[in-house]
C-alpha cells in the first residue's frame, strides 16, 4: 500500500523543483474544454517537458503551484500504487498546499497503476481538478485512453521536434534575410542533420555522430521489447525484428502485405500475411510509424488500395539503410503536415488517371497540393511534378500547387495553374 506519508515525500520533491529548461514546443493544452487531457506520442519524443512547458504557463498565467500537482508514478516510493491509494495523493496534497479553485493533476506514467481509469473518471466527475496524463506509448494507447474515459477526454499527440523546433534547439534562427545571406548554408547543414540523424530532442543535442547512434539504438531496442514485445506478449521475435528493420528501412514508400509475405517465404520464414498487418497495426499503435491512405471518396476503395508508410524519425531508420535524400525529404514533409494539421485524415496521397502521383493532397474542403521533390535540376524530374500538379488542379477546381525542394526556390504556370516552389526550410520554419 501506499501511503499519504509516501505521497508527501513525491510532493516535497515538487514543491522544491525548479522546472528544467526546455526547448518549447508547439503544443498548448487547452484547459477550457473541461476534458481529461491525455498526452501520447513515440517514447522519448518529449511529452514530460510538454507537460513542463504547460506548467510553466500556468504560473506565468497565474495560477500558484499550490494548484499544480506534478506526479511521476516511476518514483521508487510509488511503486505498486493502487487505484485504491490515488486518494491518499490527495489528502497529501490538502495537507501540504494552500489551494483555492481547481487544481491542475499531472499525471506521469499513470499507466503503472492498475485501474487507473476508473479513479481518474472519479475525480473528474467532482468537477475540481484538471487533470492531465502522460504515459509511454507501450502501455497508455490513444485507443485504450478513449475506450477507458469514454469521451471524456482529448488527446494531444508529441513527435519528435519540427524542424523549426530542431532549429530552435540548435540556436539557429531563421529570418527571411537567410534567402540571400551567407547564414543559409549554417541552415542547409542542419537540414542535412535532420535528415539523416531525426529530430529526437536528445540525439538533437548529442555533439557526436556516435552518440546518437547509441541513444537511437537505445530508443529502438526500447520500442522493440518494451513497447512492442512486451506488451503484445511475443514469444518469438524473429519475425517481427525483420518486419520492423523493413518497415522503418522503407519510408515514405508503399506498403505492401503480399510483397512482405514473398520476402519473408524467400528467406525460409513462415509467416502469415494476417500476422504482416498484425505487426503493421503494432508499428502504428506505437507511433512508430504512420500511414498514409490515397484519397478516395469511398473509404471501401480507399481500403483497397495500397497505403503508403512513414516512419516517425528518420534516425530509426539510418540504423538499418543509408539515407535515400529524396525520400526522407518526403518523410520530413508528411510529419511537418501532420503536426500543423493534427489529424492524419486530412492528408492522402492522390493517384491520378493518367498514372502520375500527388505526394500529398491536404485539407477537407480547402485543399492544397503538395509535390516533394529533392532536386528539379532534371528537365524530366521537373516536368513530372508540373504535369501532376496540373492535372490534379484541373480535377479539382484548383488554381496552384506546390514543389516543396531541398533548396530551389521559384514560381511558374502552366496552363493557368500556378506552380511554387519553396525550400523545405523555408515552408518548414515559416519565414
Amino acid at each position: 500500500m501506499v501511503t499519504i506519508e509516501d505521497f508527501k515525500y513525491v510532493l516535497t520533491l515538487w514543491k522544491e523543483r525548479e522546472l528544467p529548461e526546455f526547448i518549447t514546443r508547439n503544443i498548448k493544452l487547452d484547459f477550457n474544454l473541461n476534458k481529461i487531457i491525455t498526452i501520447a506520442g513515440v517514447r522519448r519524443s518529449g511529452k514530460t517537458y510538454t507537460e513542463f512547458q504547460n506548467i510553466k504557463m500556468l504560473l506565468a498565467g497565474g495560477v500558484t503551484k499550490d494548484n499544480i500537482v506534478y506526479v511521476d508514478f516511476e518514483n521508487e516510493r510509488l511503486v505498486g500504487t493502487r487505484a485504491i491509494d490515488l486518494d491518499n495523493l490527495l489528502v497529501a496534497h490538502s495537507q501540504m498546499f494552500n489551494s483555492n479553485g481547481k487544481v491542475y493533476l499531472f499525471l506521469d506514467e499513470l499507466q503503472n497503476v492498475e485501474n487507473w481509469d476508473k479513479w481518474v473518471r472519479k475525480i473528474y466527475e467532482t468537477g475540481k481538478y484538471h487533470i492531465i496524463i502522460t504515459g509511454s506509448s507501450s502501455s497508455l494507447l490513444s485507443k485504450e485512453i478513449a475506450t477507458a474515459l469514454a469521451g471524456r477526454n482529448i488527446s494531444y499527440t508529441v513527435h519528435p521536434f519540427s524542424f523549426r523546433e530542431f532549429l530552435s534547439a540548435k540556436g539557429i534562427k531563421v529570418e527571411n534575410t537567410h534567402e540571400y545571406s551567407t547564414s543559409r548554408g549554417k541552415i542547409l547543414k542542419a537540414l542535412d542533420e535532420f535528415l539523416e540523424y531525426g529530430s529526437f530532442p536528445e540525439v538533437t543535442l548529442a555533439s557526436t555522430h556516435d552518440a546518437k547512434r547509441n541513444i537511437l539504438s537505445s530508443y529502438f531496442d526500447a520500442i522493440f521489447f518494451r513497447d512492442i514485445v512486451k506488451r503484445y506478449g511475443i514469444r518469438e521475435t524473429g519475425e517481427l525484428n525483420i518486419f520492423l528493420k523493413i518497415i522503418v528501412s522503407n519510408y515514405a514508400s508503399y506498403f505492401s502485405s503480399v510483397k512482405s509475405y514473398n520476402y519473408f517465404k524467400s528467406i525460409g520464414f513462415k509467416i502469415s500475411r494476417i500476422t504482416i498487418l498484425k505487426y503493421l497495426e503494432y508499428s502504428r499503435s506505437v507511433f512508430l510509424i504512420e500511414v498514409l491512405e490515397p484519397y478516395l471518396k469511398s473509404a471501401r476503395k480507399r481500403f483497397a488500395h495500397r497505403s503508403k508508410s512513414y516512419v516517425v524519425d528518420m534516425g530509426i531508420s539510418r540504423l538499418f539503410s543509408d539515407i535515400d535524400r529524396g525520400r526522407a525529404l518526403e518523410n520530413a514533409v508528411y510529419f511537418e503536415l501532420l503536426i500543423r494539421n493534427g489529424y492524419s485524415e486530412d492528408i492522402h496521397y492522390m493517384k491520378l488517371e493518367s498514372g502520375k502521383e500527388i505526394d500529398f493532397l491536404v485539407g477537407d474542403r480547402e485543399k492544397e497540393i503538395i509535390q516533394v521533390s529533392y532536386t528539379v535540376a532534371d528537365l524530366k524530374t521537373k516536368q513530372r511534378e508540373i504535369s501532376a500538379i496540373v492535372e490534379a488542379a484541373k480535377k479539382l477546381g484548383l488554381r496552384k500547387g506546390t514543389v516543396i525542394t531541398y533548396d530551389y526556390k521559384g514560381k511558374e504556370y502552366m496552363d493557368g495553374i500556378e506552380i511554387s516552389y519553396t525550400p523545405f526550410w523555408v515552408w518548414a520554419s515559416g519565414i
